[in-house]
């Protein structure tokens, strides 16, 4: 493997896209060679955290002009298809976005296909799929260590299936092994005639016989649940817990005190959120994220939560929503209309500043460094 490290460029580099830097920046196998932001206010600060001169107001001039490895475009939602897409024409080896990957599914097609017809790794989202934890259990039930999958719970009180959702979406789907989903049963939270982002719940039926549950409102419980034919696995998305089945099951109860100890790290983050230098550290999730493309560049595979994926969470969202609308029968997998979309809220869908003003939009970006 080349010593060289993977040059990075920033396409986004407000409150989000700040983080993303500041974990390509300590990852020991890249450099932030680049940035790009309409505003110059993200350009000055940008400079002065990470010390890069090369900027650029328009992310095209930065494409046509730069060598990049991986592109990282970290940008509202609206405009997330048309800067993957140019990425790929220009031929970076690797792209990380952020998500919801796009409002409607013909807009994701046309991403998946951009990169895939050119064999550029293509991830989507600082996401819980990311956690190693996950792909250890994953593999665990590969090697037929805790049984067949049976079924999967999926504790999901928020009010966004899409911009929030996909995240615990993608993990139902690694569970199912990537199954393709036969059918949908679903329902909302508010109006089901409103293409706007929203709570969802519902029945989703894998063509590997595997059902998950999705579960809308709150309860006692806040995570995933996958119930093996001899064990049960459950994660809050920050611990992860096993416990074995006695051999009488299925109608055994599991009780807390065969709970296996010790098979699982928890997704630690640190105690002080900011490092010597008083600037904020990345996470467990966003250093796993960034690991994740940089392995799958340099593996040449596709990302753990790969565009692909985000599409299809994306699409058994609209489903759900779809079933509703149709008086809550199932809606067959692929859904053939892909004008249909899910408009995220106004906070992922255009630029915070915007939305939120600048006072608001300053303090978070002041939150980057210590007070």
């Amino acid at each position: 493997m080349s010593t060289r490290k993977h040059r990075v460029a920033m396409i986004g580099v407000g409150r989000m896209g700040t983080n993303h830097a500041r974990g390509y920046e300590l990852h020991p196998r890249c450099e932030l060679v680049a940035a790009a932001d309409p505003d110059p206010r993200n350009l000055d600060l940008f400079r002065e955290r990470f010390g890069i001169s090369t900027v650029y107001k328009d992310y095209r001039d930065m494409l046509a002009k730069e060598e990049i490895d991986i592109a990282a475009p970290v940008l509202p939602v609206s405009v997330n298809p048309e800067v993957v897409i140019a990425c790929a024409e220009a031929g970076v080896r690797a792209i990380f976005s952020e998500k919801p990957i796009a409002a409607s599914l013909e807009e994701a097609d046309r991403m998946v296909e951009a990169c895939r017809s050119r064999g550029i790794p293509f991830a989507s989202g600082d996401a819980w799929r990311n956690l190693p934890q996950f792909w250890q259990f994953r593999n665990m039930i590969d090697r037929g260590e805790v049984g067949e999958v049976r079924s999967i719970n999926v504790y999901h009180p928020h009010d966004e299936i899409s911009g929030g959702g996909c995240q615990s979406l993608g993990v139902m789907r690694l569970m199912a092994g990537d199954a393709d989903v036969d059918w949908v049963v679903g329902w909302v939270k508010d109006d089901p005639f409103d293409d706007g982002d929203q709570g969802m719940g519902g029945v989703v039926r894998f063509k590997n016989g595997i059902e998950a549950f999705i579960h809308m409102n709150a309860v006692g419980k806040f995570g995933i649940e996958v119930n093996t034919s001899s064990a049960v696995f459950f994660s809050d998305w920050k611990t992860f817990r096993l416990w074995p089945l006695p051999d009488d099951a299925p109608y055994a109860t599991v009780w807390p005190d065969n709970e296996v100890p010790g098979i699982f790290e928890a997704a630690a983050n640190s105690a002080d959120p900011y490092g010597e230098d008083g600037r904020r550290l990345p996470q467990f999730r966003q250093r796993s994220s960034i690991n994740a493309i940089v392995e799958a560049l340099e593996e040449g595979r596709e990302p753990w939560t790969s565009g692909d994926n985000m599409r299809k969470a994306l699409e058994i969202g609209i489903a759900l929503r779809e079933s509703h609308r149709r008086g809550h029968v199932p809606v067959k997998l692929p859904i053939e209309n892909r004008s249909l979309r899910i408009l995220p809220r106004p906070g992922r869908w255009l630029n915070k500043r915007e939305v939120y003003g600048d006072e608001w939009y300053e303090d978070a970006m002041s939150a980057h460094q210590r007070p």
